[in-house]
């Protein structure tokens, strides 16, 4: 009996070894299966964001071509306002020069064609 105490330790050793033999390898595998699983996900997001990205290129170019034509609108509109102010103003110097009669005239809208037609 004496002769078989240090078996059952190595028996224990060997145990343990091919335990971790086992083990280790079987951890790695699964670390590299998690691993390629999430660069697989990080792959398909990534074309979904470049997707969106291309999507946004998109409505970024329309929304510039729109500010284009709206500032073009816009600029033709303040000349529009301006050619009307110039008028105004014409108006205006004309009708400090009327004569009490003139402006009478003027704002009544009357005419002398539209009372001479009568009959």
């Amino acid at each position: 009996m004496k002769h078989y105490k240090w078996i059952l330790p190595l028996v224990a050793i060997i145990g343990i070894v091919v335990a971790l033999f086992f083990i280790i390898p079987a951890e790695d595998d699964v670390i590299d299966q998690i691993q390629k699983i999430e660069i697989q996900e990080l792959k398909r997001e990534n074309k979904t964001l470049i997707q969106t990205n291309d999507l946004l290129d998109d409505k970024v170019e329309i929304l510039e071509l729109m500010a284009d034509s709206l500032t073009v609108l816009i600029n033709a509109d303040s000349q529009e306002i301006e050619k009307l102010k110039e008028r105004k103003d014409e108006r205006v110097t004309a009708i400090d020069d009327f004569t009490d009669d003139e402006l009478y005239q003027y704002f009544s809208r009357f005419s002398t064609k539209g009372t001479t037609d009568r009959k």
